[in-house]
């Protein structure tokens, strides 16, 4: 039986990989997000679902859950800059190793991965 040891240095290094996210950011789509749930052919057996998200207050910014993950990254993306919650070095992939800009992309994909996991 093995046994690994963590140095203090190395707890914090983890617990920090896994916490860096913008919570103003996660908080500002969270409440805002809207999901519909739509079937078509209700009389089958096994009816066609669509998952709507929408944003309250942002028209245009939906997508559902027959987009690609980068698609839903992409339109999140365009509607914060759109509505200054974020900078061009987000939007424009100018540079991608970034620390703030790999903050703001983690966020969103963990708000992805919360809202589709529902």
């Amino acid at each position: 039986m093995k046994r690994y040891f963590i140095l203090e240095n190395e707890k914090e290094d983890i617990s920090t990989q896994h916490e860096e996210i913008d919570r103003s950011l996660m908080n500002f789509l969270i409440r805002r997000i809207k999901i519909k749930e739509t079937e078509l052919g209700g009389d089958w057996e096994n009816p066609f679902k669509i998952i709507e998200y929408t944003f309250e207050g942002l028209p245009g910014y939906g997508f559902s859950n027959y987009n690609t993950k980068k698609d839903m990254e992409r339109k999140i993306i365009e509607m914060l800059y759109e509505n200054d919650k974020i900078g061009e070095e987000v939007y424009e992939f100018k540079n991608e190793l970034d620390v703030n800009r790999q903050k703001i992309i983690r966020t969103i994909r963990k708000f992805l991965n919360f809202i589709l996991s529902k």
